[in-house]
């Protein structure tokens, strides 16, 4: 909500979802006037997970408690959940578009479509190297205070868990680097930076939005 109302675009990533992962959201808005970046963060996980990570379950309820992860109790849940968040921003007229990772989205896409959605505003990020420039437009940005974020646990122990690698000019972050350990929220926010790096247009806000119902003369 906090997003919505300060800022003119706003961009998602989504990443995860397996029985054995979180599913990671991020919002990243672009804020109206001061153009800083502004993100929100949030993760779901099924029961399985607490089952097969039994070292990281108090962690994970941890989070649950502090309201920044929401344990689910159907699968199928978490996804619902993504696409009513993504709903709330485009029916908000912020939405510039959504990212995923190109694996394992058929879920995924039948819920933002199911919620209307349109496909064109649906992207697949590349990821391992090719998520590098992301990657350092993120450090650089939170170095010069022009990215902000909302402290969350959650996040300091995904980025915690990151382990990253160089690949030729190029720097890499993947689950498979970073073995068992969560990152989902933090490729989903990876995801969201590769999306406002492009610069996307305005889309105006609420208030403009609302402005043009107050008077229909406003082009």
């Amino acid at each position: 909500e906090d997003l919505i109302e300060r800022c003119e675009v706003i961009d998602i990533g989504v990443d995860g979802g397996g029985l054995d992962d979180l599913l990671g959201f991020a919002a990243l808005g672009r804020e109206q006037g001061t153009r800083r970046w502004l993100t929100w963060t949030h993760a779901w996980a099924h029961p399985s997970v607490l089952e097969r990570r039994k070292a990281e379950a108090p962690r994970i309820r941890d989070f649950a408690k502090d309201g920044h992860l929401t344990l689910v109790e159907r699968i199928g849940d978490d996804i619902e959940a993504v696409a009513r968040l993504v709903a709330q921003v485009e029916q908000a007229g912020l939405l510039d578009k959504v990212g995923l990772d190109p694996a394992g989205v058929g879920a995924i896409l039948d819920a933002l479509e199911a919620m209307g959605i349109p496909r064109e505003k649906i992207d697949g990020i590349s990821q391992g190297w090719r998520l590098g420039g992301a990657i350092k437009t993120a450090e650089r940005k939170l170095a010069e205070g022009t990215l902000l974020h909302g402290g969350q646990p959650m996040m300091a122990w995904c980025c915690g868990n990151a382990k990253v690698e160089p690949r030729g000019n190029s720097i890499l972050i993947t689950k498979q680097a970073s073995g068992s350990a969560k990152i989902d929220p933090l490729m989903a926010l990876f995801n969201a930076v590769t999306l406002m790096a492009l610069n996307p247009e305005g889309q105006g806000g609420m208030e403009n939005f609302m402005a043009g119902i107050r008077d229909p003369l406003i082009a």
